[in-house]
């Protein structure tokens, strides 16, 4: 069997994941635009890195899905993409650590951080093996491969916007209650549960 006859085998779960990463970026891109105004600029710089990520990921998906289902497809060009996928990813993440290193972010808000950045890095250096891989051994047991990076990939971007929808809500809460405080009459007691006696 050619490679090209074993990645058609593969058709149904590429037009999946492809159509699973256009949605989930359109969702984003939804979420952040709706949400960002709400934000002062501290916050905004925060939920752009991490929505940034996200897209990231997401984007690496939908590109590996969409060469994966081009007709035709030899095992080294789908390893060429790969590995420009894989050399992109690497920069991002150097890029990402760099800035995480720099940033007066306490160790809780570095070490999240680095939660979001392992699912991408284990991604990439597995894709970066895949690509190898396909390139040297044209074997399509390789394909195999390829499933736990895009699994990877969308476990990242999932972790990301998962902790990017609870920091939108905090901010929320916390704006509402600014707001209701600031409604109240001086003289009225602090909204709450009324007292019980003991």
């Amino acid at each position: 069997m050619s490679f090209d006859e074993a990645l058609l085998g593969w058709h149904d779960f590429y037009v999946a994941t492809a159509g699973a990463a256009a949605a989930l970026l359109g969702l984003l891109f939804v979420g952040v635009s709706i949400n960002i105004g709400r934000l002062d600029i501290a916050q905004r710089l925060d939920i752009r890195s991490r929505a940034n990520q996200a897209f990231i990921n997401l984007t690496f998906v939908l590109v590996l899905s969409l060469t994966a289902l081009i007709p035709g497809q030899s095992a080294r060009s789908l390893a060429l993409t790969c590995g420009i996928v894989t050399a992109l990813g690497l920069l991002g993440v150097g890029r990402r650590l760099y800035v995480m290193a720099r940033s007066g972010d306490g160790t809780g808000g570095r070490l999240r951080s680095f939660r979001h950045l392992v699912w991408t890095l284990l991604a990439i250096v597995l894709l970066g093996f895949a690509s190898y891989q396909l390139w040297v051994n044209e074997d399509d047991g390789t394909l195999y491969n390829l499933i736990a990076v895009i699994f990877l990939l969308l476990l990242g971007a999932a972790d990301v916007s998962w902790d990017l929808l609870i920091a939108v809500g905090d901010d929320e809460a916390e704006d509402s209650a600014v707001s209701e405080q600031a409604a109240a009459p001086p003289d009225a007691p602090p909204a709450g549960p009324p007292d019980r006696p003991a």
